[in-house]
């Protein structure tokens, strides 16, 4: 099973052999969600939840 490297935490984050880029796993350790970025190696970056404007209102 390939691992990658927790950019938040820094321990090993095992990944799935079948997982493809773009999918979202979590660490373990921490519990940080994180998307996978890279394949070869097996890249992981933190995944940014999306602000919505306070200012806007939804109708």
């Amino acid at each position: 099973m390939p691992t990658a490297t927790c950019p938040e935490c820094e321990e090993s984050v095992h990944v799935e052999t079948d997982t493809e880029k773009g999918d979202t796993v979590s660490c373990e350790e921490c519990g940080t969600e994180l998307q996978v970025v890279g394949l070869d190696p097996v890249e992981l970056d933190i995944v940014e939840d999306e602000d919505v404007d306070e200012d806007e209102e939804e109708y």
